[in-house]
């Protein structure tokens, strides 16, 4: 498609930030536009900014004398040809508004009422610090080089963990910035990687990069969106909605820790981050790097299938190596109870917790739980605290001033003095162990030890979490107990023990990658340990040992794994040998939504080769946020367009205001 200019009198298409296709208008006299530029048109009795994104060439069928007008044009910016069909494509597969991959193009709302004055934004000069590299990280460096200025294709960045990835890619990196106009796009999971990466980024470059993430300002928003669409923001770091800035001149992409589920978006536009990525890199027809030390299963198998090309890493970088893998089996070294209450972490882990300690060798331990227990008991009758807006369980946070939470919806209250069901009076048992209660089994075992605690509720501002990392760095802090906010991409030269308080916990998921996800957690975990000089040991407390998963993490055999989930995966027909779609809807109307449900199964068409659909079946969350909510499954031979099954079973399917209906192409989340 062209970007040529459509004079005055001509209907052209609008699309705005909501959820539309765009609305016709016309160009008036003496005012000439193209396809891409911002123009400010009447919506009702509002004036909003939108994009001319075609021109109508087709027959109208209404009175064109009742077309408005567009009322002016914004000179300053404009979309390419390459981001036009980019929002085109991604709605296509997402099954989702033009207008809401625009909302995610523009930024924010008030990115054009805002008109103080812009923060310049300093030029990247090239002044890179080149490290010294292995021979094999130089290797993989010279591959990746090759493929710049060439056209669109995909590397995989296949390094174990700590052997260096990030060196690599900023080896690139530099090859393409000495283009002066070239920018490059770096996409993180997740903010709270973004404290040893920038320093790290800017001992090589000497610059900090732009960021794109929720944690920035308002100001900072608008500065960096609109460094971005002119060309002055020459590398950007971000999470997953970086991916639709209006970049001026994208010349590579690199998506690190590409299996990471953080890059799925699951409100509002439902889309796959690494996946969009790629297809973003196809439409702008430059390279892309997918790094990481544990690859996705479906990211293997393209590089299988000879869709993408591999780079490894198999060594850690300098004198550091792999550590040793110890598996505790929990079913014989029960933690007996103790003078303080009941203990979560057994002798053996304790030895060896204080071992390091006197060694003065730093400590990791890690469970992915929030608060303090994740139930709450009646010991007189068995009921369990459940939140009224959600069919879930309630967690207690802080035990001495009990609060009752709801991790979905947010509802909150205090342990209440009597039962609700039998009337016993502070019956409650607090069962099973959460980040709070590790914590407080570390302070009555070790109360000399220096001890941090990290987890979302209880580190709320990026500025605390660098502190706090900076802190381990330099070693003010004996013990780490951590989330999942610290298992990824952190180096802590001195630690070299890591814990995993619960390693089975993963298995319990509904998600068909529950097996993958586990294995990559608790790989990506026991990578934190003997990153330096010391080696590290790792200690995984499970009730399953000699399960496969966690044998393929304890031999550090990821081949054999990988292989035997594929083969899983091709016997029942799962990604990456079929392709899904769910569709969830929901309602706070039960008996609608029941009825509602039914007229969509009756329309479902079956017997047709390739496809299959199931339910409509209650979601396991199937009370969320005062909705109930159903789910159906298309299951597709990967032949089959699913996009195409699934417009053609909801064509002209009339949804009422009190339903709700999402469509999650290749789902991640089966709650």
């Amino acid at each position: 498609m062209k970007n040529t200019e459509i004079f005055n009198g001509d209907i052209v298409k609008v699309l705005l930030p909501i959820a539309s296709d765009g609305y016709d208008y016309i160009v008036p006299e003496k005012l000439s536009v193209s396809v891409g530029d911002f123009v400010k048109v009447p919506l009702r009795n509002k004036e909003e900014i939108g994009v001319v994104f075609s021109k109508n060439v087709g027959p109208l069928d209404y009175d064109i004398s009742k077309v408005r007008p567009i009322l002016s044009k914004l000179e300053s910016y404009h979309l390419s040809e390459n981001q036009i069909e980019f929002i085109k494509k991604v709605a296509d597969y997402n099954l989702t508004f033009l207008g809401n991959v625009l909302k995610m193009v523009m930024g924010f709302d008030e990115l054009f009422s805002d008109v103080r004055p812009r923060k310049k934004i300093v030029n990247y000069i090239p002044s890179y610090e080149s490290p010294i590299l292995s021979d094999e990280q130089k290797n993989a460096s010279e591959i990746l080089s090759t493929k710049l200025f060439k056209g669109f294709s995909v590397s995989l960045l296949d390094g174990i963990t700590g052997s260096g990835k990030t060196e690599v890619y900023f080896n690139v990196i530099n090859e393409v910035l000495k283009n002066p106009d070239a920018q490059v796009l770096i996409m993180l999971p997740e903010i709270s990687l973004t404290g040893q990466f920038l320093s790290k980024f800017q001992q090589r470059f000497g610059i900090q990069p732009v960021l794109w993430h929720s944690g920035i300002t308002k100001a900072q928003r608008r500065d960096n969106w609109k460094a971005v669409i002119n060309g002055e923001a020459k590398v950007i770091v971000g999470t997953r909605s970086s991916l639709f800035l209006p970049y001026n001149n994208l010349q590579l992409l690199v998506l690190d820790e590409e299996h990471d589920s953080s890059y799925k978006q699951e409100d509002g536009v439902i889309y796959q981050g690494r996946d969009m990525a790629v297809l973003k890199a196809s439409v702008d027809k430059i390279p892309i790097i997918l790094a990481s030390a544990t690859p996705s299963i479906e990211t293997i198998n393209n590089v299988n299938l000879g869709k993408y090309s591999c780079v490894k890493l198999t060594s850690r970088f300098g004198v550091a190596i792999m550590p040793d893998v110890e598996l505790i089996d929990m079913k014989q070294n029960k933690p007996p109870k103790e003078s303080w209450g009941r203990a979560w972490l057994s002798s053996v882990l304790v030895k060896q917790i204080q071992e390091k300690l006197e060694n003065k060798e730093q400590i990791m331990l890690y469970i992915n739980r929030r608060g303090y227990a994740p139930l709450v008991l009646c010991n007189s009758c068995g009921n369990r605290l459940q939140c009224p807006n959600c069919n879930v369980y309630l967690t207690a946070h802080s035990k001495d001033e009990t609060i009752c939470c709801c991790h979905h919806c947010g509802y909150s209250m205090r342990l209440p003095v009597k039962c609700d069901k039998c009337g016993a009076e502070n019956p409650w048992a607090l069962c099973g162990p959460g980040i709070e209660r590790i914590e407080e089994e570390v302070k009555n075992r070790f109360p000399d030890a220096k001890i941090e605690t990290i987890s979302s509720d209880i580190i709320t501002s990026q500025t605390r979490l660098n502190e706090i990392i900076r802190k381990i760095s330099d070693n003010e802090v004996d013990i780490i107990i951590g989330t999942q906010i610290l298992v990824k991409g952190h180096h802590f030269p001195n630690l070299t023990l890591v814990g995993v308080v619960d390693g089975d916990m993963s298995f319990s998921s509904s998600d068909l990658r529950a097996n993958e996800n586990t294995f990559q957690l608790l790989t990506q975990v026991s990578g934190r340990a003997g990153r330096d000089v010391k080696k590290g040991k790792v200690v995984i407390q499970t009730y399953n040992p000699e399960n496969s998963v966690m044998q393929a993490i304890k031999n550090n055999d990821r081949d054999s794994f990988v292989k035997q989930e594929l083969e899983d995966r091709k016997i029942s027909l799962m990604p990456p040998f079929a392709k899904l779609a769910g569709v969830i809807i929901s309602s706070r109307k039960k008996d609608l939504l029941e009825k509602f449900c039914y007229m969509l199964k009756q329309r479902m068409p079956i017997g047709i080769d390739g496809i299959q659909f199931y339910g409509p079946i209650d979601s396991p969350l199937s009370y969320l946020k005062n909705n109930y909510r159903k789910r159906f499954l298309i299951v597709v031979d990967k032949k089959i367009k699913i996009q195409d099954v699934i417009k053609k079973w909801l064509l002209n399917v009339n949804i009422p205001s009190w339903i709700k209906l999402k469509v999650d192409v290749d789902p991640y989340n089966f709650m």
